[in-house]
């Protein structure tokens, strides 16, 4: 069943504001806690308000109108790619595919040569289960992606005088979720409010996905993303965070994980794909008495 309209007007009731736009953050956040995210708590006590102020990372509260603080999360800009094969994974089969092409085409070799080259392709075409035509067909085709790939790259390694650039396939911009933790303090206080749904979750889905389409709407976005730091044996965290805010591990997607995330999960899910488990969300909310409960 939706949410209901006195749901609603509770959730509506709550504050989402910019650590940096209210004077008295330092004094809200200071009896913020968190068992499981202690370390990040430490963070936002002592560099939130610094790196709000400066744009680096942009942190959010989330407190109720007498200010207690229900939750924290911060967001960045970040950049996804498409991996490009490095230059021996593109070299992969270019030699073998060239000599079968020559052998083939090239009158002046060996008949030996011609024979090993057809053998080849019968080779291929059983293990692709492609008729011999387009097994030659792609051979073709391969050669040509890889030696124009080779004269690319070799190419741009030779103007590009940064030695730091990482050279990918395609990049998608993205917004990074990078804290995201819940205040043990005010739990309490969120049981009173009667939402029936776990805080972290609710908050996720009505004040910090909407910030995500903020940003789409001012450039260009495709991802939402995040890092979860989950050292449970039982993957609890990347659990909860594919179950109930609809994140991925997503091995088709990299990016770059800087050193604060290492030992971390990369997860994440299309801003597209986010709008439709919003929607999903919010109308199926409550139980319905027909609803079968697993």
């Amino acid at each position: 069943m939706r949410i209901t309209e006195e749901q609603e007007s509770v959730l509506n009731n709550l504050i989402c504001e910019r650590l940096k736009d209210n004077p008295h953050s330092t004094e809200l956040i200071s009896s913020f806690k968190s068992e499981r995210g202690a370390l990040i708590v430490d963070y936002l006590k002592q560099c939130g308000l610094e790196e709000d102020s400066e744009g680096s990372t942009a942190f959010y509260i989330v407190r109720t109108s007498d200010n207690v603080v229900l939750l924290f999360f911060s967001l960045k800009c970040g950049e996804l790619f498409d991996p490009l094969f490095d230059e021996e994974e593109i070299e992969d089969n270019y030699e073998e595919y060239l000599l079968i092409l020559q052998a083939l085409y090239n009158a002046e070799l060996d008949v030996e040569a011609r024979e090993r080259a057809i053998i080849k392709l019968k080779n291929m075409s059983k293990h692709k289960k492609m008729p011999i035509r387009e097994v030659l067909n792609y051979v073709l085709k391969e050669t040509k992606t890889k030696h124009n790939m080779l004269r690319m790259l070799q190419s741009d390694k030779q103007t590009e005088a940064n030695d730091n650039i990482s050279r990918v396939n395609k990049t998608f911009p993205g917004v990074e979720l990078v804290h995201f933790c819940t205040n043990d303090n005010s739990r309490g206080r969120w049981k009173e409010l009667g939402i029936g749904r776990s805080m972290g979750e609710v908050i996720f889905w009505k004040y910090i996905v909407p910030k995500f389409f903020d940003v789409k709407r001012i450039v260009g976005c495709e991802y939402a993303f995040l890092f979860a730091a989950d050292l449970s044996e039982d993957g609890t965290l990347i659990n909860y965070y594919n179950v109930s805010l609809k994140f991925e591990i997503d091995n088709q997607v990299g990016t770059n994980k800087p050193f604060y995330d290492f030992a971390c999960a990369f997860m994440c899910q299309k801003l597209n794909d986010l709008e439709i488990n919003a929607k999903v969300y919010f109308d199926n909310f409550n139980i319905d008495e027909n609803d079968e409960v697993i």
